[in-house]
């Protein structure tokens, strides 16, 4: 799987970076992803915001998703957590719709 992290603002660091690795990959391994893109970014100057913005590549379809929190840590959970529900639901209505075709026929 090819993993792409931009970072704007200097939002995060490497070990921030190598979270998001792990968790794509512990996705990667429930799941066929072909590639994830991952933009980092910091919004506001007083009350900090952190956001992060993830795009998943997978056979037929593209997933995203972007959260914003005050804890970038928190943000990445966030996005990792919704990208799983969309895979399982995305397995799920795209595995029931190829057996009913195989039953079909």
């Amino acid at each position: 799987m090819n993993i792409n992290i931009a970072n704007r603002h200097a939002s995060a660091n490497g070990n921030i970076k190598q979270y998001i690795e792990s968790g794509l990959a512990s996705l990667s391994e429930k799941y066929e992803i072909l590639g994830a893109d991952v933009i980092l970014d910091q919004e506001g100057h007083v009350g900090r915001q952190f956001s992060v913005d993830i795009t998943l590549h997978i056979k037929g379809s593209v997933l995203h998703t972007k959260e914003v929190t005050e804890e970038v840590g928190t943000s990445v959970d966030l996005a990792l957590k919704t990208l799983e529900k969309r895979l399982k639901k995305f397995k799920e209505t795209h595995t029931s719709s190829f057996e009913r075709n195989a039953i079909e026929k």
